[in-house]
């Protein structure tokens, strides 16, 4: 995104930006998903809220995931108890579909894999058919941006060039050269079809009179790696690729832009929800979720990846990966005892592990991350998908 010192192919959210609150530095919670939209609901990490991948080694018919607890409060639970109609209109039908324990709290919960100018379609006559006095929640899934990535080109072509980048580049342990360029310029081209869209999604708010006194929140639940770390696409590590994302927040009302350096998660997303209809004088009870950026440790996490990359690439992705930050630093520890450190201040794109030059800060971290791990462990009974009542 432009606003975040990208390439200036984004006028509608840059335009946003300029007269929202942007989250310097965003991490989601996990690089793929089910275990990123759970905490994007419920406020916690994944290993809190359970809804993460698992070890297998054969699975037939199911997802190697479990599905969000019914124990877990949404925000959208949280909202529709206090009056408000809950919509989402989302086009990732692999994830976000019922069976995933996602939708917990939406009074309507529309799931069709379709490209944004429809979903925006949709999302508008939903917002039309609310009472005028009715205060509502809506959530938009937006699969644009993600394979085969909307560029208005043949589809195809785009599959073909994903597949062929990830051939190169996880199959035969090459440099992703050209064809990585090739298809990150495929992405950025998706990006910017997106951002045009929402701008349009504005204009039908702002033409309804809605958008002004609304709180509006962009991000994402993962980023995309194009060859970096050996890696394509998401879902199989904690580099900042693929778990950095945009954070931008528009408060009722709001007129002058700011920026907030603290390191933001997934997990302040709820609460920055709440917070912000609380200071607009909406009366809610904010306290389930009580996280903001700065006030607590921000971690990523992996567990194990789907079982389609399992089942391809083996060995390599069977494994738990766990990241956590403090200032310019940033641990990443394996289950299988691999541990690195980055001065992502340095050296943003995490080339050089100078673990071995910072053993304190190595030492430090990892007491921190399993303290965190063991204090706020997952309580209750895992579901598997297609389980839920």
């Amino acid at each position: 995104l432009g606003c975040y010192g990208g390439p200036r192919i984004t006028p509608t959210l840059d335009a946003l930006a300029a007269a929202a609150t942007r989250y310097e530095r965003c991490t989601a919670s996990s690089p793929w998903t089910v275990p990123s939209h759970a905490s994007l609901f419920t406020g916690l990490d994944p290993h809190t809220h359970g809804a993460q991948s698992f070890e297998v080694d054969a699975f037939e018919g199911l997802d190697n995931v479990y599905t969000l607890s019914e124990d877990r409060v949404t925000l959208a639970e949280l909202l529709r108890d206090e009056g408000y109609a809950t919509g989402g209109v989302v086009a990732n039908a692999a994830y976000l579909k019922p069976a995933f324990g996602l939708n917990q709290g939406f009074d309507d919960w529309s799931v069709s894999r379709v490209r944004a100018p429809r979903l925006n379609r949709e999302a508008l006559a939903w917002v039309d058919a609310r009472a005028p006095d009715e205060p509502w929640f809506l959530f938009l899934n937006y699969m644009d941006a993600h394979r085969p990535y909307a560029t208005g080109r043949d589809r195809t072509h785009v599959r073909e060039r994903i597949d062929g980048l990830i051939q190169k580049v996880m199959v035969r342990g090459e440099a992703p050269g050209a064809l990585g360029d090739e298809v990150r310029a495929l992405q950025q081209l998706a990006v910017t079809r997106l951002d045009a869209e929402l701008g349009r999604l504005f204009d039908g708010l702002r033409e309804r009179g809605i958008l002004e006194e609304a709180v509006v929140v962009v991000t994402s639940d993962h980023g995309e790696a194009f060859g970096e770390h050996g890696v394509v696409e998401h879902s199989k590590d904690v580099y900042e690729e693929l778990v950095r994302v945009p954070l931008i927040v528009k408060a009722p009302s709001q007129g002058q832009p700011a920026v907030v350096a603290d390191r933001a998660s997934s997990v302040d997303v709820p609460g920055i929800v709440a917070a912000e209809l609380v200071a607009a004088g909406h009366d809610i009870l904010p306290g389930e979720f009580p996280r903001r950026p700065g006030g607590h440790v921000v971690l990523a996490e992996n567990h194990y990846s789907r079982f389609g990359d399992l089942a391809r690439f083996g060995e390599r992705f069977a494994r738990r990966r766990y990241a956590i930050y403090e200032g310019r630093w940033k641990l990443i520890a394996g289950s299988k005892g691999s541990v690195e450190l980055y001065d992502l201040d340095a050296d943003p794109g995490e080339t050089s592990d100078v673990s071995g030059l910072h053993g304190e800060v190595v030492e430090r971290l990892a007491c921190e991350l399993e303290r965190a791990l063991a204090a706020t462990g997952f309580e209750g009974e895992r579901a598997l998908p297609g389980q839920l009542t």
